[in-house]
């Protein structure tokens, strides 16, 4: 996957997080992108997941695997950014 289209998923995520929740994830440094969004840090509340689980799916376009869900990959930044490009890979998928 070219390096822009990864810069273009990732700020397409951010766009989902400021605008769903008023979290800018420009403003930290990477380290928060490995935070447990449910955590003492970032304090979303399980149901804020399914919100961002329907947003990816609408803006990318993806279906996103239970498994992905059931192994924590979709409870931080990083995690669901490579949820959303392993996907797309997978499904040549192009924004």
């Amino acid at each position: 996957m070219d390096k822009l289209l990864v810069d273009n998923i990732k700020e397409e995520l951010i766009k989902i997080f400021k605008k769903r929740f008023d979290i800018d994830f420009t403003k930290w440094d990477k380290d928060y992108y490995n935070k447990n969004l449910l955590g003492d840090e970032i304090r979303l509340h399980a149901r804020d997941l399914l919100y961002i689980y329907f947003d990816v799916k609408s803006q990318f376009n993806i279906t996103i695997p239970q498994e992905e869900i059931a192994n924590g990959k979709f409870a931080t930044f990083g995690g669901i950014l490579e949820v959303i490009q392993n996907q797309m890979k997978e499904n040549e998928i192009a924004l």
